[in-house]
């Protein structure tokens, strides 16, 4: 379709773009199901963080063990040795002397409120560990106090026999194997956990900012097309001047309406503690992950743009666009296959590159640790060099469409057409 004929107020290219991106930027954010939903989706976001802060916080707590021993010499040195020891959720054992208390009211039994969760009671005949329920005994604690009791007799026998307990302790240390994996699992990390974590959230942002953006772009289009709007938003900007418009407006609502619940959610998960630390930069990820959800959005907006025009009816938006959105599935489902398989092989490394594929490969690598800046860099440039190509070709398809009612426009007879 040839460029409308302007009078002598004509506008330039970027002034048409600016217009649409502001009209659409306008509808798009401060429409009443668009708040709504925000709303919705951040009460949901902090209530849900708050919810696993405050059922996941009793872990914070260390486990608290009493000694009770027959003299103040022995309970002193029990106490600085046990205090060294780690309970099942790998915090240190705070360790009290109770001697001078009953067994039963340290627990908690006879009293209101118990000091410890476990007595070591050396008074008796034998040692004991004391516990108000069986369920209560926390099991690595236990194997910590057996060992310290059977280290105590040992070194007392080999003291009576003449020997040195200290060389023989060295000696028995220096006995214990340790394990070594030769080519280990990348889930079998200790912080793959928390990786994976992150990747989750990273990934279902980027697919519902992407997809979500590309689908309200198609209805937008198809709406503007069935109600017969576009011609009279033809009649004033170029064809290619409106989808950059649309494209821009509606992608930086999106952005900022997720961004909001993004950084909200993400200060609520520092200041609770559900937040990971240590096993991944937090702010390197997220950097890496608004570029690339901005690679992405460019490449695959302008394409459901495009599958937007081929149509005049919302019932079919879905059936037009679907060829994207299985595409875009793909890296989608495929970056947590490469996170729970080996994410360093050949074959993800190259899919990683394709420009459809890496808005979603390449920052799960970054956040699995997998994959270098260069790599990135690398990648970056690739989907920057793709993206014109796909921009010229979507434009293309959209230009010759866009005014065609009725009957979907089957895509080969647009791309064959030649423009009146």
């Amino acid at each position: 379709m040839p460029a409308p004929e302007h009078s002598n107020t004509t506008i330039s290219r970027s002034q048409e773009i600016r217009l649409v991106a502001g009209r659409e930027l306008r509808t798009q954010l401060f429409k009443r199901s668009a708040v709504i939903s925000t709303l919705i989706m951040l009460v949901l976001a902090v209530g849900g963080i708050l919810v696993v802060a405050h059922l996941t916080g009793g872990e914070d707590e260390p486990y608290r063990l009493g000694v009770s021993a027959p003299d103040a010499e022995t309970t002193t040195a029990l106490v600085s040795v046990l205090g060294q020891v780690s309970d099942s959720n790998g915090l240190t054992v705070q360790v009290t002397d109770v001697s001078d208390t009953d067994a039963e009211a340290a627990l908690g039994i006879t009293a209101d409120d118990g000091d410890v969760d476990m007595v070591l009671d050396l008074t008796g005949p034998s040692p004991a560990l004391k516990v108000s329920e069986e369920g209560n005994a926390d099991q690595a604690v236990v194997a910590a106090v057996t060992n310290v009791l059977q280290q105590s007799a040992l070194s007392e026998q080999i003291t009576a026999l003449g020997g040195e307990p200290t060389q023989v302790a060295a000696s028995v240390a220096g006995a214990v194997p340790q394990v070594e994996a030769l080519d280990p699992p990348d889930q079998d990390s200790a912080d793959f956990g928390a990786r994976y974590s992150v990747l989750l959230i990273v990934d279902i942002l980027l697919f519902i900012i992407v997809m979500g953006g590309g689908q309200t772009i198609a209805m937008g289009v198809v709406e503007e097309k069935s109600s017969r709007i576009v011609e009279i938003l033809l009649a004033c900007v170029r064809p290619t001047s409106l989808l950059a418009g649309k494209v821009i407006g509606t992608g930086t609502a999106v952005l900022v309406s997720y961004g909001l619940i993004g950084i909200i959610a993400g200060v609520t998960a520092k200041l609770s503690g559900v937040l990971p630390e240590g096993a991944v930069d937090i702010d390197t990820v997220l950097v890496a992950m608004i570029v690339w959800m901005i690679v992405g959005y460019a490449i695959y907006a302008v394409g459901y743009a495009a599958a937007g025009a081929l149509v005049s009816r919302q019932e079919d938006v879905a059936s037009a666009v679907m060829p994207l959105t299985m595409t875009l599935m793909i890296p989608y489902v495929l970056s947590f296959v490469m996170a729970l398989g080996d994410s360093s092989s050949l074959l993800y490394r190259v899919l990683a590159y394709l420009p459809p594929f890496s808005p979603f490969l390449m920052p799960a690598r970054l956040v699995l640790g997998v994959s270098s800046w260069g790599e990135q860099a690398a990648a970056l440039v690739l989907a920057l060099v793709f993206i014109p190509a796909f921009v010229w070709l979507s434009a293309r398809i959209y230009t010759r469409a866009v005014t065609r009612t009725g009957a979907r426009v089957p895509l080969k007879e647009v791309l064959s057409r030649r423009p009146a």
